[in-house]
């Protein structure tokens, strides 16, 4: 099967033409409103070590799309706010025309813009977060100013409700329709937020098993498709930190996987992310190659959720 790749970056105004790939590899290569430095380099980096191969072995057609903000001048804010948009429109873009999106990104915010592109296709819409981190802070809250620490908050509608109005198709999820998976770097107020919110959250702990799964089949019944959202610092950094945020007592790869597949057995996967991979916290490539296998499960499971439910249409 032929590989389809558009070389270099793609202007956002060129995002919707046609494509008869099955993978949209969307690349976002920022972190705090900087061009490919420290997380925003793990994109690009997972690029050059074969992404697209990858998929392309699993039997995926791929379209990689480089995408960046409208606007030349760079901020956290107003450059993160720009991504969404521009994230949004592409995943849309994709699951309009059957192709699966696969977010390369380096903030975890950036799963707000897939998140719009998701629900801009799809009524009822679920989100499964791993990450070591809440990301469930405000801005009131967040004493660090950190926008990175927000994005989970974002997507519940809990701030930034000017900035994510202006997102194509955004619209806040019910917390009780989001599952947060091997969240275990909390302080105690980060703590108490999550324990007094709708979510279903889950430490590391192999001991959860049976509660995720039940918390995982009783989203299936109030969603029709979920979106998937890996921070690779909820890998415990034995096998390579992630970044400068990993902390110890995390999930295995297989762990993840298993995860995975838990919710590709009971629910549609519409689309992914996987986010805050910073190459130079993994000299020697041992996280980017666990990173390269995650995406090709991701893919597979995802077109396995497609088969398996009944009802499989052209916006999937």
């Amino acid at each position: 099967m032929e590989e389809e790749v558009s070389r270099g970056r793609r202007a956002p105004h060129d995002i919707g033409a046609p494509s008869s790939a099955s993978v949209h590899l969307l690349v976002a290569p920022y972190d705090s409103g900087r061009f490919d430095e420290r997380m925003g380099a793990g994109p690009r980096a997972l690029q050059i070590a074969g992404a697209a191969r990858v998929l392309r072995e699993s039997g995926h057609n791929v379209l990689e799309v480089e995408l960046e903000p409208i606007s030349e001048w760079r901020s956290e804010l107003a450059t993160a706010f720009e991504l969404h948009r521009v994230i949004a429109e592409a995943t849309s873009t994709a699951r309009r025309s059957g192709a699966f999106p696969l977010l390369l990104a380096g903030n975890c915010n950036a799963t707000v813009g897939a998140l719009a592109g998701l629900t801009a296709t799809c009524e009822r819409v679920g989100l499964i977060w791993m990450d070591a981190h809440g990301d469930f802070n405000s801005p009131d809250e967040d004493g660090a100013g950190f926008l990175d620490g927000q994005g989970l908050a974002m997507a519940v509608g809990r701030c930034w409700h000017a900035a994510t109005s202006r997102i194509p198709g955004f619209r806040p999820l019910p917390e009780e329709d989001v599952v947060l998976v091997g969240v275990r770097d909390l302080t105690d107020a980060q703590r108490t937020v999550l324990g007094e919110s709708g979510l279903s959250v889950f430490g590391p702990s192999c001991s959860d098993a049976g509660e995720l799964r039940a918390a995982v089949r009783a989203l299936a019944e109030r969603v029709d498709v979920v979106h998937l959202h890996v921070d690779l610092d909820v890998l415990d950094p034995s096998i390579a930190p992630a970044n400068q945020y990993a902390a110890p007592g995390g999930l295995s790869a297989g762990d993840v996987r298993d995860v995975i597949g838990l919710a590709s057995d009971f629910v549609r996967i519409g689309s992914a992310t996987v986010a805050s991979y910073d190459p130079s916290f993994d000299p020697h490539g041992a996280l980017g190659r666990a990173a390269l296998t995650l995406l090709g499960f991701i893919v597979d499971r995802a077109r396995h959720s497609r088969r398996l439910i009944a009802d499989d249409s052209p916006q999937l």
